[in-house]
Formats: structure tokens, C-alpha cells, sequence
């Protein structure tokens, strides 16, 4: 069981929590994953910053898990006042092994060996979730969403289901807080999730996704209140009809791009260190040409998006002479339909343009994958683009199961 940090955002929800984790602990044995509560990872980072900006990353990682080990030992605490015997553990204590990368760690290994045991001994296993240690002896943090990430690596050790609570009970064709027409979604296969992730929501995170299709664990997300009986489960699934099944949004997107003057070309060297770097920044829609380069960054799921735009201009003056080259465009959000056989469907693709249109958002791009057609618009407009292209292409379909 993982529990959100808006699920445990305050003693009363914690107590809530205690309680429904006490009632599924009659079924069996049960570890539970929590993010820190609240907004307190943001006000960590704040702090830092104020010292220092950007912060060593070692130093962040260290003070960040501090909110994740202030839940897991206040949830036990609530626990234990219920009357049943619960202990928390740290990613290190519970055997979660990452590479050396601060901020973005990967797991490469998990040795459950202590959970086991203190699952043996009648106790509830809580776990500070977005954490781990590297085979350095170093304390790690595994990026945004990386609570999502330890419950599945846990659950794929143990042989357990996966389950994720929320303030929402499952995942919707569109956030319901801005469009009521928005409906639940029972299943979703792993590609689909993944899709909708990247694209900007917030339910589950891309890589624990990811994870999960690699070790075959379904995910079940659920309402972390037990009146909301709601779910969608995310595992292997049937093929869809080709459509749209849900608009999503990623609302602050800067656009980097950089071309060189006169029509020169790039080096060699100079495409590969850029594409090299793309990677590492999580630039999405990247494109490398001859003359330049251009890509998305997304600040709402990069909170060192400030880091990487010094990167890319310490980059830029390498590659092309002159940090000036580096163009920036701020103020805007990606509107993306998540959906199977979009890019199959030009009648799709050209209403979905004429119903942005019509929207009055401007449309400064127009991008493609497999699953997503992604339009760039101006922030100030998102939210009137998810709304219209919601009722376009998903309102008037058959309710998705």
C-alpha cells in the first residue's frame, strides 16, 4: 500500500490511514510506502535554495528523505496507538539499492531480507518512500514520483499486489477537478499509463510504471478513503480501438531550441553531446538537426528546471559559440490527447486541430508519438484546450472499460 502525501497530509489523515491499513492487515501481511506529508518536500527545497542555488546535490538528497522518515515513524506511531505493532524503515534499512546519480537515482537492486523478517514477527512494515542508498553508502533520492517507484520495486521483491492511494479513486479521462464530464477509467494498459504520465498526470509516475511492466506487477489505484470504492487497475491489457481515451495536461513547458547562423552545420561531436544531454535534462519531443536542436522542458515535473536551462547554456556556448543562441520560450503548457491509432487517424488529428483552434488557445505546435498528439499552447489557456478537446473527442465516445 502506498499513500500519497495529500493522504497523509495532517495527524487526522494519518490517523485514517493507520486505521485502514490496521483493517487490511486482518487479510495478511502488508508493507506500506508514504511520501512525505504534504507540500513539505517543496518547503525542504526552499530552504536549501534560500542558503544556496542551486544546493550540493548530496546535501539535498539527505535533507529531502527527512520528510519521508518524518511520515513513515509518525504513520507507525498512529498505528501502534490503534494497537497493532508496526515499525518504520528507511530505504537503506529496508535494502533499496540505487546507483550513485543524486536526485534522479535509479534502483538496481532491492534485498527485502529485513521486511521479511519483520513481517515474520507480526509487524505492519512501513516504508519512507523516494528513497534509497547507493552501493557508496550514500543516501539517495529516486526524482519526483519516486514513492511510486519504491512501492512497485517493493511489491516486485516480495511477490505482493501493488496498491496506490490518492485523493482520487483511479485514473480519468481528463483531471475532474476542471472537467465534471471526466469519467474513471477501469483499465489501463502499461504503454497507456505511461503515455498519460509523461504527459503531465500526476496519478502514477512514469519509471514505477515502467518498472512494473518490466517485473509484471498490476497496480491497483485507488481513493485512500475507504468510502470511494472506485479503482483502475494498470496491467497488461487487450489492444484498444483506436481513439482517444483521455486529455491531459502538463501546465508550465518551456520550449529550448538553439540554430546555428548563415546555414552552418553542427560538428559531428557537437549533435552527439546534445543529444547526449537531452537525455539527461528529460527534454521531451527532442529534435537534433544540422543547424541546432529543439525540445520541451517540463518545469512542473523538473524541480531543478532552472539547473538544467544553465546547463543548456553553458551547452549552447560550447556547441554553438554563444550562449546567445539559446532561445527560451516560457508561459507554456502541453495539451496532449492519450489514446491508440492516433497517429493513424488524419480525421482525428485534423478535428483535434480545428477543436484547439476553436478554443481560441494559440497553437505554437503540433507534436506526435505513438499514443500522444500534443499541442503546445500558451499557459493561460490550458485549461479551456483540455476542456474542449475532453468534450470533442472523448465525451461523445462509449464509456471506456
Amino acid at each position: 500500500m502506498k499513500f500519497g502525501g495529500s493522504s497523509v497530509a495532517d495527524l487526522e489523515r494519518l490517523r485514517r490511514v493507520a486505521a485502514r491499513v490496521i483493517a487490511r492487515a486482518e487479510g495478511g501481511p502488508v508493507v506500506v510506502v508514504v511520501s512525505a506529508m504534504g507540500k513539505t518536500t517543496n518547503r525542504l527545497v526552499e530552504q536549501a535554495r534560500a542558503l544556496m542555488d542551486p544546493p550540493p546535490a548530496r546535501e539535498l538528497d539527505m535533507l529531502m528523505t527527512t520528510g519521508e522518515r518524518n511520515s513513515m515513524a509518525l504513520l507507525a506511531i498512529a498505528i501502534e496507538a490503534l494497537g497493532r505493532r508496526a515499525i518504520s524503515l528507511t530505504g537503506s534499512q529496508c535494502g533499496i539499492i540505487t546507483n550513485h546519480q543524486a536526485g534522479r537515482a535509479r534502483i538496481i537492486d532491492v534485498r527485502p531480507f529485513r521486511i521479511q523478517d519483520e513481517l515474520a514477527a507480526g509487524h505492519i512494515v512501513i516504508v519512507g518512500g523516494f528513497q534509497g542508498v547507493s552501493y557508496k553508502r550514500e543516501v539517495t533520492t529516486l526524482g519526483r514520483g519516486g514513492s511510486d517507484t519504491t512501492a512497485v520495486a517493493l511489491a516486485a521483491a516480495l511477490g505482493a499486489d501493488c496498491e496506490i492511494y490518492s485523493d482520487v479513486d483511479g485514473v480519468y479521462s481528463a483531471d475532474p477537478r476542471e472537467v465534471p464530464e471526466a469519467r474513471r477509467i477501469d483499465a489501463l494498459s502499461y504503454e497507456e499509463m505511461q503515455a498519460l504520465s509523461r504527459a503531465g498526470a500526476r496519478v502514477l509516475h512514469a519509471q514505477a510504471v515502467q518498472l512494473a511492466e518490466e517485473r509484471g506487477i498490476a497496480i491497483f489505484a485507488r481513493h485512500s478513503d475507504p468510502a470511494v470504492t472506485g479503482e483502475t487497475v494498470i496491467r497488461l491489457n487487450p489492444a484498444r480501438e483506436p481513439g482517444v481515451l483521455a486529455v491531459t495536461a502538463d501546465a508550465d513547458v518551456a520550449r529550448l531550441s538553439a540554430w546555428t547562423p548563415d546555414g552552418a552545420s553542427l560538428s559531428p561531436a557537437a549533435r552527439a553531446e546534445l543529444a547526449r544531454a537531452a537525455g539527461r535534462w528529460g527534454l521531451r519531443f527532442f529534435r537534433v538537426h544540422q543547424r541546432g536542436f529543439a525540445g520541451l522542458l517540463s518545469r512542473t515535473q523538473r524541480e531543478d528546471a532552472g539547473e538544467v536551462l544553465g546547463h543548456a547554456r553553458a551547452l549552447v556556448e560550447r556547441a554553438f559559440g554563444s550562449a546567445d543562441a539559446l532561445r527560451v520560450e516560457e508561459g507554456r503548457a502541453l495539451v496532449s490527447c492519450i489514446g491508440a491509432g492516433l497517429e493513424e487517424r488524419p480525421d482525428l488529428i485534423a478535428s483535434a486541430v480545428e477543436t484547439v483552434e476553436r478554443s481560441g488557445a494559440a497553437l505554437h505546435e503540433l507534436l506526435t508519438d505513438t499514443r500522444t498528439l500534443s499541442f503546445l499552447v500558451d499557459a493561460d489557456r490550458r485549461a479551456d484546450t483540455v476542456r474542449a478537446l475532453h468534450d470533442a473527442l472523448v465525451t461523445r465516445r462509449p464509456a471506456f472499460a
